[in-house]
């Protein structure tokens, strides 16, 4: 594998974690630090001073939100590592969720209080790699494992960047050694592990982990991002969005294919600004609205991607997106999927520790610990 580098550098996992902290007590939100204004329940003539909420107001909010949520997840790991609390409960994709969750709230490999839970999923994951680099688990979606497999390497990126393991380290490389074997002659990839075929939905997930990968000094060649880059534009539709294996405008695949170029370095593309511009037409609604069958999957994409984009994107998106999370929230620390969604015919998605870590990373986007995500 060539040793070429991506043309830009992103921030390591190291300084990351380091400034997160700081971050944490002074959130800059788009950019600024000043107050940000809370989402009204209903429309009022005038804006009330209790709907003013500052950015430490904020933080203490979402930062209760998740303490429970990661007691939850961590409360429902069985000794082998492995997430019990739904449908396949042996799957690497909750379990991956699950600890990025968990690390995105600050918590590292080796210390802290969730050290144990984290060093027992990691085990448990890295025992279901193969010797051709694919993680695989006992369970799998039907389609095929490759967004796991993206999805996992993700997961063992972050947590290398964070704990330089040898070990892990050996994983990561096969495992992005894998992602850009497979890679489609048009620059995506598939469910499967091969190069026949492609679309946006696991194309964007092996551009995440690819991301994750670099951050954590593990190369990348430059010929695979240029090429991923060419895939997801060809999905581009002409009127704002992406399609899902061509030029379309679902909002699962715009969120998708919004972040992938974003995290490529293609920011200010006419094709990303489009497609903030469509999304941004999407109601943000606790279950089926602008066509949102799919609601963990396109809110998780989509509150990153304004995120990315910053400004009137981010300041118009968040504070809805914040409020329905916290009203939707268990008391438990768990959340549970909106009635009528296709996540509940979903193998994966049937399984609640899957819907609370992604729940979870939405709400994270204020924490800036995870390195593939930040600006």
């Amino acid at each position: 594998m060539t040793n070429s580098r991506f043309a830009f550098r992103w921030p390591t996992a190291t300084l990351v974690v380091g400034l997160a902290v700081a971050v944490t007590w002074g959130i800059f939100v788009a950019g600024t630090t000043r107050p940000v204004r809370a989402q009204p329940k209903k429309p009022a003539a005038k804006a009330a001073t209790a709907d003013i909420l500052t950015e430490t107001d904020i933080i203490d909010q979402v930062s209760g939100s998740l303490g429970r949520s990661v007691k939850y997840m961590a409360g429902v790991q069985i000794r082998d590592g492995s997430p019990m609390d739904g449908a396949w409960d042996d799957c690497n994709a909750p379990n991956a969720m699950a600890i990025l969750s968990i690390m995105g709230l600050g918590h590292v490999p080796g210390r802290g209080p969730y050290a144990d839970v984290l060093e027992r999923a990691k085990k448990y994951i890295l025992r279901t790699q193969q010797d051709s680099g694919l993680f695989r688990s006992k369970r799998i979606p039907g389609s095929g494992p490759m967004y796991s497999h993206g999805l996992t390497t993700l997961c063992m990126a972050e947590m290398y960047g964070m704990d330089p393991d040898p070990e892990l380290e050996q994983a990561v490389r096969k495992a992005v050694d894998l992602i850009v074997r497979c890679q489609s002659k048009r620059g995506g990839w598939r469910y499967q592990p091969n190069p026949s075929t492609q679309d946006v939905s696991v194309t964007v997930m092996q551009v995440v982990a690819l991301r994750a990968a670099n951050n954590a000094e593990i190369p990348v060649p430059q010929k695979t991002i240029d090429n991923a880059v060419k895939y997801i534009k060809s999905c581009a539709h002409p009127k704002g969005g992406f399609g899902y294996t061509g030029p379309s405008q679902g909002p699962h695949t715009t969120a998708a294919g919004i972040l992938s170029l974003q995290l490529l370095g293609h920011y200010n593309d006419p094709t990303v600004i489009k497609a903030l511009d469509h999304m941004a037409k999407v109601p943000v609604k606790w279950g089926k609205s602008g066509g949102v069958t799919y609601f963990y999957y396109f809110h998780y994409y989509a509150i990153q991607g304004n995120y990315q984009a910053g400004g009137k994107y981010w300041n118009q998106w968040h504070p809805q997106v914040r409020e329905m999370f916290l009203e939707k929230q268990n008391e438990d620390g768990s959340w549970d999927v909106p009635t009528g969604m296709s996540e509940q015919a979903s193998v994966v998605g049937r399984n609640k520790v899957y819907w609370t870590a992604m729940a979870s990373l939405v709400l994270e986007v204020y924490m800036h610990y995870l390195p593939a995500y930040q600006r």
